[in-house]
């Protein structure tokens, strides 16, 4: 279960700005920051995934670690290619008060970049970051980076109990192959799984079959549906990096305590059969909702 914990990392979208769709408190608190980020060394969780259209995550993140003398793993992602790609590195260290040591470029649009390809390869042979790549939604998107004359060492792409394409069409296993770093993200649908039937049937009926089903699963095994993903996703080797997004210490300790739950995998079996590939309710940036 060790194992399975360093795979997690902590997604601070939710520290700069009111994201996501079951969040009712809006942004974190900066004590609150302080509390979760306590907590996540405290039971050997170092990553932390940023990036600079987060409002004032880069900085609300740099005020915690200034408290701490623990070594932090801080993924941050590139938005702008209006502004120097080396100067917003620059940026992002004094906001967050450590280098950061992955950088991400927020888009394939931005990766694909003649620019953002010259100055991450700068930034990588000065040894000023240990690893660069992009942030996708698609295997298309998938494609094109891999085609690029500049590899990407790690690919951050939506995945989750309910959307399983990238899987189920041997994405994942590929990347593996190649010796390329997945990072999970949507492991919630961006909360969505914790949404009541009621408000599912208001703003996506049309999931609610599919997720009333994994729900059913769900409960055989005495488990939530927010527990089924994030164990299965753990479950894979081809994923090193799960990225949860946290509001409060008590939902980074309800998650402490799946990741220490046995689960028979043939719950995970059982779960992907159901098969739905609506993509513009299983992409968030879709939904065009106002939070």
């Amino acid at each position: 279960m060790k194992d399975h914990i360093k795979k997690l990392a902590i997604g601070t979208a939710q520290f700069g700005m009111n994201y996501g769709i079951a969040n009712t408190n809006g942004q974190i608190k900066q004590h609150q920051i302080d509390l979760i980020l306590e907590l996540a060394s405290k039971n050997g969780i170092f990553t932390l995934d940023t990036a600079k259209c987060y409002g004032d995550s880069e900085e609300n993140i740099g005020k915690s670690l200034q408290k701490s003398n623990l070594k932090w793993e801080v993924v941050t992602k590139i938005t702008d290619l209006n502004k120097n790609i080396i100067e917003q590195f620059w940026d992002s260290e004094k906001k967050l008060s450590v280098q950061p040591s992955i950088i991400l470029a927020h888009s394939i649009d931005i990766f694909l970049s003649p620019t953002f390809q010259k100055q991450i390869q700068d930034l990588k042979q000065n040894g000023l970051i240990n690893k660069l790549g992009v942030s996708v939604y698609s295997d298309e998107e998938i494609k094109k980076a891999i085609q690029s004359d500049l590899k990407p060492q790690i690919i951050q792409l939506p995945i989750n109990i309910l959307d399983t394409s990238l899987y189920d069409n041997g994405t994942l296993q590929k990347l593996y192959n190649a010796n390329i770093q997945i990072h999970a993200r949507s492991v919630f649908l961006q909360g969505l799984f914790y949404l009541s039937k009621d408000q599912l049937k208001n703003r996506f009926n049309e999931l609610l079959v599919p997720i009333e089903k994994l729900k059913s699963i769900s409960k055989e095994y005495n488990l939530t549906l927010s527990e089924l993903s994030l164990l299965w996703l753990l479950s894979l080797k081809e994923i090193n990096k799960v990225i949860i997004g946290i509001d409060n210490t008590k939902q980074l300790k309800m998650h402490l305590s799946t990741v220490c739950k046995n689960v028979n995998s043939s719950i995970f079996d059982e779960a992907l059969k159901i098969r739905y590939n609506n993509s513009k309710l299983l992409n968030p940036s879709l939904w065009n909702i106002k939070y």
